[in-house]
C-alpha cells in the first residue's frame, strides 16, 4: 500500500504555509519522526488522487469540501474530524504551540485505530 499526503490549498510561495510546515517539521522531530517527512507540502491533483486511493483520509469537512472542489472523491473516505489550527477551538495564536501537539496527538490515535482496523 502506498501512503501520500496531500494539501487542499498549497502555496509554497507563502511565508505563512512555509512557517506552518516548519512547525510541523519541529513537532515531528520532537516525536523522532521527522525523517519520514517530504522536504515540501504537495498540492492534491486529481492525477495524484487517481495514483494512489486504496484508503483516503481527510482531516475535517473544510478539507473535504475543498477537495471535492479539486478532485473527484471516491465513495468511501474517512473523515476524522480534526480540528485544525484556526478552525473551531483552536483559534488563540498564542496556543499554536499546544494545539499542534494536540492534533499531533490526535492524529497519531486515528492513525493507529486505522492501522488496526486493516490489520484484521
Amino acid at each position: 500500500m502506498t501512503v501520500i499526503s496531500s494539501g487542499t490549498n498549497v502555496n509554497w510561495d507563502d511565508p505563512q504555509e512555509r512557517e506552518y510546515f516548519n512547525n510541523t517539521l519541529l513537532v515531528l522531530d520532537k516525536h523522532g519522526i521527522k525523517q519520514f517527512v517530504k522536504q515540501q507540502p504537495e498540492q492534491l491533483t486529481p492525477d495524484r488522487m487517481r495514483a494512489s486511493n486504496d484508503i483516503v483520509v481527510l482531516m475535517n469537512q473544510r478539507v473535504i469540501d475543498e477537495a471535492g472542489q479539486i478532485v473527484s472523491l471516491p465513495a468511501r473516505f474517512y473523515n476524522w474530524g480534526i480540528t485544525d489550527i484556526g478552525e473551531g477551538h483552536r483559534v488563540d495564536d498564542g496556543k499554536r504551540e499546544s494545539y499542534e501537539e494536540e492534533i499531533y496527538q490526535e492524529i497519531t490515535h486515528k492513525v493507529d485505530e486505522l492501522v488496526k482496523t486493516y490489520r484484521r
